[in-house]
């Protein structure tokens, strides 16, 4: 039985600390998969990105993204995600990438949330460009 102990002990602290890991990337397709789980579809063209995810359980991450997306794959992103256009004044984060810079013609989103930890979504409908940044911790 002492032994058997041991063993669930071994086994506990071995998934521990196989799952302490964090994620990091400052690849796009990477980015995406990171993101979502799935590889990126034929609708988007990833131009930048930058991920990072912690080794917590609970899978706190901080995401930025550059796209090209075809406008029906947006139009059902904003209707899926509940996202909703703001006029709020929102104050960048220090650690985005110098990249992330959404033009004067971009229309800003959010989600439509009491609770909102700053996450952002940015479309220029004449250039097709967008921006995500999305933060969950």
């Amino acid at each position: 039985m002492k032994i058997f102990i041991q063993k669930i002990g071994l086994i506990f602290i071995l998934l521990l600390t196989i799952s302490c890991y964090e994620e990091q990337t400052k690849d796009p397709n990477k980015t995406y998969q990171f993101w979502t789980g799935s590889k990126a579809p034929k609708e988007l063209k990833l131009i930048k990105g930058q991920y990072w995810q912690s080794a917590h359980w609970t899978k706190e991450y901080i995401m930025s993204l550059k796209m090209r997306p075809t406008k029906k794959w947006w139009d059902r992103f904003v209707e899926q995600n509940n996202l909703i256009k703001t006029n709020e004044k929102w104050i960048k984060p220090s650690d985005l990438p110098n990249w992330f810079n959404p033009s004067k013609n971009s229309i800003e989103f959010k989600i439509n949330d009491d609770f909102d930890q700053g996450s952002r979504y940015f479309c220029d409908y004449k250039s097709g460009v967008c921006y995500i940044y999305e933060i969950q911790l």
